[in-house]
């Protein structure tokens, strides 16, 4: 082999890396050095398969002044149920590789191959998303390409340190989505450069060039984002609608720090923000709102204040808000009606003259609804009758008022409303 060749897949495998591998493979203490607790119990390493998923991307990328090809890997390691163990990526300069796609592929399964094997796991199931790729590691087809043989040789030598090695094709796109992802990471941490004395690096977001001062880390996930791409959660309406500002990175779900976040937010949506963290603590079946149309407030009921009442059947259902003081009644969600039961106090003229009344009637003829379970109100759009209250996140038929199960309808009333 030519030198040019052995450099091309020097970043891919080398055989010392190999030797390495199949010692460390068989080390006591490898669980320990390697957290396998994050994985299953180590001890049924044995028995039980895995599944890999690799994904090898090339993007010619211009950094600064030049052209460059960079190979992005991406890997994640699955149970046997599909569930994500561990995910890593990685990015290679290699310009050889850089310009053989399927070599990217390859490199990509190697990296997996040699990753499950420090692990100390001894049954695989690694998966292709590219057809010839897997013709290649089944030995149905061979390649034309040197430096693709070549790595493919590599390919086998890797299953035959396994107990169970199998290559299979992946059954349907989003198998391999979220390692498409880390690829595309992968080539974006090496978009960077320095201009005088400025570092710029891209935004695994939206992939514009930025200075590390104009990135935000996210504790917990540690994701670096540019300040831009860190509005966006508090420009948007997803806290109005009653949800927490997430780390905008694709299919995060880590909850941003409201105290982390005043450089880039005004004080009012981090107020919101605190405000909405504390009604996603509160469980849905102790959610209260303060029927004053000009509060709202949401409580829960187990730190509301009960009033004391001489006759404790009436007073069972009583509530003050903790925000603007009404007493209520937790049952009929109306302002609290003393020494009258909820049957009694809808029929007396007090209550047929009051504000809530009047929100009755009105609900009632603009054909709303009200959610069984906080009594909210929600307002049909169009569309599916099975509604999610925004409130409480209560689901049921909005013709019929039945809950649903399972996310499906209970009633048999139609999901179109015919």
């Amino acid at each position: 082999m030519n030198n040019h060749l052995e450099l091309a897949i020097k970043d891919a495998i080398t055989a010392d890396d190999l030797k390495r591998v199949d010692q460390e493979s068989q080390h006591p203490l490898l669980a320990q050095e390697l957290d396998l607790d994050s994985l299953e119990n180590p001890p049924r390493a044995t028995t039980h398969t895995y599944r890999l998923y690799s994904k090898g991307l090339v993007s010619e990328e211009l950094i600064k002044d030049d052209t460059m090809l960079v190979v992005g890997l991406g890997l994640s390691l699955c149970d046997s149920h599909d569930n994500t163990k561990q995910e890593i990526n990685k990015a290679l300069r290699n310009q050889k590789l850089a310009a053989h796609p399927e070599a990217a592929e390859l490199a990509a399964i190697i990296h997996g191959l040699k990753w499950a094997l420090e692990l100390g796991i001894e049954r695989i199931q690694f998966f292709c998303d590219d057809s010839n790729i897997l013709a290649y590691v089944t030995r149905k087809a061979a390649p034309n390409e040197s430096i693709v043989a070549k790595l493919l040789e590599h390919v086998s030598l890797l299953q035959t340190r396994f107990t169970s090695c199998q290559a299979l094709a992946t059954v349907s796109r989003d198998d391999i989505v979220s390692v498409i992802k880390l690829a595309k990471d992968a080539i974006a941490s090496q978009t960077r450069w320095c201009e005088g004395d400025t570092e710029y690096e891209s935004c695994p977001v939206c992939y514009a060039y930025v200075s590390p001062n104009d990135k935000f880390e996210v504790q917990g996930c540690f994701h670096r984002i540019c300040v831009t791409c860190m509005r966006k959660p508090f420009s948007s309406e997803q806290i109005l609608r009653g949800n927490t500002a997430i780390c905008p990175y694709p299919d995060c779900e880590n909850d941003l720090v409201p105290e982390d976040c005043r450089a880039f937010a005004d004080a009012d949506a981090i107020t919101l923000m605190i405000q909405r963290k504390k009604e996603k603590a509160i469980p849905v079946k102790d959610r209260v709102y303060c029927p004053n149309p000009s509060c709202s407030f949401l409580m829960s009921d187990l730190d509301l204040i009960r009033h004391i009442s001489k006759n404790p059947r009436h007073s069972e259902e009583a509530r003050k808000c903790m925000e603007c003081g009404l007493s209520f009644c937790k049952k009929c969600h109306v302002p609290w009606h003393y020494k009258k039961t909820c049957d009694e106090f809808k029929k007396s003229e007090s209550y047929l003259k009051s504000d809530a009344a009047i929100l009755e009637s009105f609900v009632k003829t603009q054909g709303w609804k009200k959610c069984s379970q906080c009594q909210s109100i929600v307002q049909h759009g169009g569309g599916c009758q099975q509604m999610t209250c925004r409130h409480c996140k209560h689901e049921f038929c909005y013709t019929c008022g039945a809950p649903c199960k399972k996310k499906k309808l209970t009633c048999k009333c139609s999901r179109s409303g015919k």
